[in-house]
């Protein structure tokens, strides 16, 4: 009996609170325990934090009470920046990783105390304007310090964390002050580069430092920015490496975990919406989607890369190497076919092949669209195309087609070829499957820009490629025919007049600059079979610019340059189609065969006339502003979303320093 009464008398008791947390609720009532105790910091520091109950309690407070606290809050926080600099100890590390935890929710819950509370800065409450400029300049320099040091795994791991948690504690990056003094400290962007040009710090922390560099790059763009600035002038070859192969493991990563679900699944409809339902997350009210486990972070490192800086371009056939998380577990995975090692531009041609897939919501197109970006940005570079088309130089990339009706979705077991080759099947594999009644317009222009890119480069260079034509060609026929059908329902979004002439210029450097680019004469007698045997399309095309072209309409001028821009194909097709029905009647033949038609065309070439205008050949050269600022605004909401909930879920093992293990 008594024993049940003191069972009850303790279930009626007050749970007891942890002593951290009875530390914050004194500190958060104005209390300073630091004046009764001159060891209180020191003890403090020993102590496992609680950020989330410190978050949460911060965020509770009024306006009033924020400004009551704000010597306690900014002792606080200068206190965890000091121990950074202190003597390096086992105890040390340990006070180090609580100091990054407790600034965490520090800074968290006064960021959610000032979305409530208007009228209130971040820097203001944390530490003071007058003191902020050493304050973070500390931070920096001691995080900069333990980062190239000889401090455990644990401590670097908590001390990048922290850092990501700060500088994503806004979700509009602009709005985050603390990132004004971030940019401009150089010492702490070298550490982060010198963390990606290490082997075992790149494997370890080289995803982390790339979203990093990402943020700190996209800070306030449309001013002079710092590390933009410097990442365009690193040409050091370890940097520019471990900055290459940080993005390649990641990109690969992502492409075996979408290998090792298809495999796993008997149906390859349900392993792809599996992985990409995986890729998706949503917010409390189910709206905005975001691109999580997509790396859609490490799609911004790419990008900034080699928009930036010139030198990366050598990096993209670079094959990888060192042993990364990815590589391990490639090597436990049985495949019926045994991939050549991988480099960026070859993981990066897979892992785009596989997200284009599917882009029926925003978020997906989005990522697409990143996509083709970077590839319009490497399609226009000199460099990066002579890489490409080297004959010498040919890499086996898998390309993962979307099963269709009329093809069956098989292996990719195409032999070893030049990299552009690789470019253009992805792009004809877009090309040929996305065609919908919401047809994704501004993806589509993406996709022959990169391939009129690519035929510029060809042309000037008389660059002659063993590729198969064909299959560029009847993309682009199918695309028109596809425009002319469904023209009524597609003019009333957009421009389908630009989309044709953007193709059938394409088909125009064919025409006039083919023989400085097509491997063979044959391949140019192919082109023209191709344009007479899908005449209908051609005349329907040049029927539906003439009636547009001639009406005041918002689309008289794309129409108008359009049907000029037909002229050739037109006087192919008025030049042998006479002598085509000449040789039928002649041969008493109704159905020629491919082989015949060529015959004729062969015959016939020298009485061909046609016009060589100097347009062709040329165009718009990428550029990020004002077209695609908002873009990559709303990219890096996202990468800043998808950031911290990738961390908030990460544990991290601080047995070594606990143990003494180390």
């Amino acid at each position: 009996m008594s024993l049940r009464k003191t069972s009850a008398h303790s279930l009626g008791k007050k749970q007891l609170k942890e002593k951290i947390i009875q530390i914050y609720e004194q500190l958060l009532q104005g209390e300073d325990p630091s004046l009764a105790n001159s060891n209180f910091w020191d003890e403090f520091f020993l102590l496992k934090p609680k950020p989330s109950v410190l978050e949460t309690e911060l965020s509770k407070l009024r306006g009033d009470q924020l400004n009551y606290l704000k010597p306690i809050i900014r002792s606080l926080f200068t206190h965890c920046v000091s121990v950074l600099g202190e003597t390096n100890s086992n105890s040390h590390h340990i006070k180090i990783c609580n100091s990054f935890q407790t600034m965490v929710g520090l800074v968290d819950g006064v960021v959610k105390l000032i979305k409530t509370e208007f009228g209130y800065d971040l820097l203001d409450a944390l530490m003071g304007f007058e003191s902020a400029t050493r304050v973070i300049n500390d931070l920096l320099n001691n995080s900069s310090s333990i980062l190239t040091g000889e401090y455990p795994k644990c401590v670097k791991q908590t001390c990048i964390h922290a850092l990501l948690m700060i500088m994503t504690s806004t979700e509009i990056i602009s709005k985050n002050k603390i990132m004004e003094y971030i940019v401009t400290n150089q010492t702490f962007l070298e550490s982060i580069f010198w963390l990606l040009s290490q082997t075992d710090t790149r494997i370890e922390f080289g995803h982390d430092c790339l979203i990093i560099v990402t943020l700190l790059v996209n800070f306030e763009k449309d001013r002079p920015n710092d590390c933009a600035v410097r990442l365009s002038l690193v040409d050091d070859h370890l940097t520019l490496n471990g900055y290459s192969q940080a993005i390649t493991g990641g990109l690969s990563e992502f492409c075996m975990q979408h290998t090792l679900s298809a495999e796993s699944n008997s149906g390859w409809l349900h392993s792809f919406t599996s992985m990409v339902g995986s890729m998706f997350i949503t917010d409390e009210h189910g709206k905005n989607e975001s691109l999580c486990g997509t790396k859609v972070g490490l799609l911004v490192a790419f990008y900034e890369a080699i928009h930036l800086n010139r030198n990366f371009m050598t990096t993209l056939a670079n094959t990888k190497t060192d042993t990364s998380p990815c590589n391990t577990l490639s090597q436990n995975v049985t495949s019926p076919m045994q991939m050549p090692p991988s480099n960026l531009l070859v993981t990066f041609l897979e892992y785009s092949s596989i997200v284009m897939q599917d882009i029926k919501t925003e978020s997906s197109s989005n990522l697409v669209k990143l996509c083709f970006i970077i590839l319009t940005c490497i399609a226009e570079d000199q460099y990066a195309n002579a890489l490409m088309s080297d004959p010498h130089l040919v890499f086996r990339v898998q390309i993962h087609r979307v099963p269709m009706r009329h093809r069956k979705i098989s292996q990719d077991l195409s032999p070893p070829m030049p990299l552009v080759c690789a470019l253009l099947d992805l792009m004809v594999e877009f090309l040929m499957t996305h065609l919908t009644k919401r047809l994704p317009y501004d993806i589509y222009m993406q996709s022959v820009g990169i391939i009129h890119r690519l035929l510029c480069y060809q042309k000037k260079s008389r660059t002659k490629i063993s590729y198969d034509w064909r299959q560029l060609w009847s993309a682009f026929f199918t695309v028109l025919k596809f425009l002319i059908s469904n023209e009524a329902s597609l003019l009333k979004k957009f421009d389908i007049f630009q989309l044709a002439l953007q193709i059938v210029n394409m088909v125009n450097l064919f025409i006039t600059y083919g023989d400085t680019f097509l491997l063979t004469a044959a391949s140019y007698d192919e082109l023209y079979y191709e344009i007479i045997r899908c005449q209908q399309t051609f005349e329907c095309l040049y029927s539906l610019t003439a009636r547009y072209a001639s009406n005041s309409g918002d689309y008289q001028s794309s129409a108008s340059k359009l049907s000029f821009a037909l002229v050739n194909v037109r006087a192919i097709l008025t030049h042998f189609s006479p002598k085509i029905d000449e040789f039928l009647t002649s041969q008493n033949i109704s159905t020629p065969t491919e082989e015949q038609i060529i015959e004729v065309v062969r015959e016939n070439y020298e009485s061909l006339t046609l016009k060589i205008p100097d347009s062709f050949d040329q165009f718009e050269r990428f550029s990020e502003v004002p077209k695609y600022s908002s873009f990559f605004t709303s990219i890096i909401r996202v990468v800043i979303k998808d950031t911290r909930y990738n961390l908030s879920g990460k544990q991290i093992d601080y047995s070594p320093i606990l143990t003494g293990d180390q």
